[in-house]
């Protein structure tokens, strides 16, 4: 079973545009390696600063988000949720990662990151998620020697 996970649309947007840690946790996305939830709030999110700080048209902009929509998973957010005191922005992060029922949220926002965990979920960067996740899979070859084998 793959990890659930919700990245923050900070992630989505380092990813978009440079190499680096945020395009690794996208990447393990589309390599079907994690399970990345996003909902509508976030994507519309997405969609107002790719056009509002990058200058990108409607097309570009339906051409990444239809992209994304290849291997990420919709989640409807049910309940609205106060977490985020100290910038309410990203309470839509964390009432994603509730009704998707996430393992981990990957962010590189500091009142995010503060928490650390929300109702069991682990609040992570993006360079200590990936650390994470590989010493996940280095434990599970460890315990199961026949991963190993062809």
């Amino acid at each position: 079973m793959t990890a659930l996970v919700v990245i923050d649309t900070n992630i989505y947007i380092s990813a978009i545009f440079w190499e680096g840690k945020p395009r690794q946790v996208v990447d393990l996305g589309r390599d079907e390696k994690i399970t990345i939830l996003t909902s509508a709030a976030i994507e519309k999110e997405i969609a107002e600063k790719l056009k509002t700080k990058f200058n990108l048209d409607k097309n570009e902009i339906s051409k990444i988000l239809a992209d994304f929509s290849t291997f990420t998973r919709l989640v409807h957010a049910a309940n609205r949720i106060r977490a985020v005191p100290d910038d309410p922005d990203y309470d839509k992060i964390i009432e994603c990662a509730v009704s998707g029922k996430a393992d981990y949220i990957v962010s590189g926002d500091r009142h995010l990151l503060k928490l650390e965990e929300y109702a069991g979920i682990t609040i992570l960067n993006a360079s200590d998620f990936l650390l994470k996740i590989r010493l996940q899979d280095i434990e599970q070859i460890s315990l199961n020697p026949s991963l190993t084998k062809e």
